[in-house]
């Protein structure tokens, strides 16, 4: 008896195999038009299926930072579908696409010749944009956005510099592309991706959340769920990039007080939305005692629904993370002051507490690297727990760098954890020619030197 087709997982899934089936009958279609063309009576042997590197790159872009090669449903990137769907064949898309599935290809296998082909398909790209730019049509489309915002993965291979200059591009083409951009969920999606990156490059730069990037989010907020803990998170990431550029700016003239009042409502604020997302997205939390040392860390792994989980997860751990840190310089600003001793009591526990939640928060997102690497499965995944045959992926790497290095700087990190660390993100920037890892991972040696 026949047994009746499970259906693809989700939409991510569907669009890859789509892609796929496309890929190859549109390369048939080629090579049939190509034997045509050179005539009925030519006798030479029929070359085999060779996609094109746009192909390629397509394919590898999709399978590793939307749907993810081995985890199940929701990917890194996993709004970028629908745009891809409904504009696929635009050529600016394709070339941004293309360039990163290459780079990053070649960068995991090390072929001098595909990466000869992503500076090609990237410079294209570029040139795609800036023509799409000059058009008031061309440079309101979600396609154009989307190309911007992909090759923000490729300029992660440039450094921090460059990458900084590209999220702002990003951010001032959402701007332009005004109040009236949201029209669709996938709109908002996009307007979460730029507005997540601007607050990483704000909290590791020296620019605050510019103000037409926060009316958007107040106009964003009247075509989204605000309710939703992903949305509550972008909001109070703004908060903290904001509130750290005021501290970085404060001449010491006024009291600290009112930034530490500030800092405790947003941390309550994060409080609450941590409870829903813990509803939301759920997670588990497992011992691997024979796990592989230098990917599972003291033999726990975290288990989530999928990618994307892990990626809310720990952006809301990394926003979290520093407003601790804001709060330990305030509250040890503040202890350094005459105070009462009942004030002085408290405010030195307040201190303990915070500094146990950072530790606590290190340890949490530390513990989702075997799965964000897929190296683990999640919890309805009915692989063995641990693969170990698989040595990560770039799209999980991507997604770590950061929050590797605000845990690998933080005061409370040990000294063998943070040399553990400084080795995740050694490997993750020499395996994907990573820069910014590479001088995360750098800094992060010199704090090690200082801590002694």
């Amino acid at each position: 008896m026949r047994e009746a087709c499970p259906g693809y997982r989700d939409e991510w899934d569907l669009v890859f195999r789509d892609q796929t089936d496309h890929t190859i009958k549109r390369t048939k279609e080629k090579r049939a038009r190509s034997a045509t063309a050179a005539g009925a009576n030519d006798t030479s042997p029929t070359r085999g299926l060779s996609p094109s590197p746009d192909e390629i790159g397509i394919n590898y872009f999709l399978r590793n930072f939307v749907i993810g090669s081995q985890s199940s449903s929701r990917g890194y990137l996993n709004y970028i579908p629908s745009v891809y769907v409904n504009d696929g064949e635009h050529p600016t898309l394709v070339a941004s696409l293309a360039a990163v599935g290459l780079v990053t290809l070649a960068n995991s296998t090390q072929q001098p010749e595909l990466a000869s082909h992503a500076r090609a398909k990237y410079l294209e790209a570029i040139h795609n944009i800036n023509t799409a730019l000059a058009s008031p049509a061309e440079s309101v489309k979600d396609s154009t956005l989307m190309s911007v915002i992909s090759l923000g993965l490729f300029e992660q291979v440039s450094g921090f510099e460059t990458w900084v200059r590209h999220v702002e591009g990003a951010a001032a083409l959402v701007v332009a592309r005004g109040k009236g951009q949201f029209s669709s969920p996938v709109t908002i999606r996009m307007f979460n991706q730029v507005r997540a990156d601007l607050v990483i490059a704000s909290l590791h730069g020296t620019k605050p959340i510019p103000q037409d990037m926060l009316e958007l989010q107040e106009e964003a907020a009247g075509h989204t769920d605000t309710a939703s803990a992903f949305w509550q998170l972008g909001v109070l990431g703004t908060r903290c990039a904001n509130l750290l550029f005021a501290l970085r700016k404060f001449t010491g003239e006024g009291p600290f007080a009112d930034f530490l009042e500030e800092a405790t409502l947003i941390e309550h604020d994060f409080q609450r939305t941590v409870e829903s997302l813990a509803i939301e997205e759920p997670y588990i939390t497992t011992q691997e005692p024979r796990g592989d040392p230098t990917i599972i860390l003291n033999g726990r792994v975290d288990r989530y629904r999928d990618i994307w989980a892990i990626r809310v997860w720990n952006n809301s751990r990394n926003l979290q993370m520093i407003l601790c840190e804001i709060i330990c310089f305030l509250l040890n600003t503040i202890l350094g002051q005459n105070l009462a001793p009942a004030l002085q009591r408290s405010m030195s526990r307040r201190l303990q507490e915070t500094l146990q939640t950072l530790s606590k928060l290190g340890n949490d997102f530390l513990a989702t690297i075997p799965q964000a690497m897929e190296l683990a499965s999640s919890p309805s995944d009915p692989r063995p727990s641990v693969d170990l045959s698989f040595r990560g992926n770039i799209s999980g790497g991507s997604m770590l760098t950061w929050g590797l290095y605000m845990v690998g700087k933080c005061a409370v990190t040990t000294k063998d954890t943070r040399k553990w660390i400084i080795q995740r993100l050694q490997s993750i920037g020499s395996n994907t020619s990573t820069s910014v890892a590479l001088h995360l991972a750098e800094d992060i040696i010199k704090i090690d030197q200082l801590a002694g």
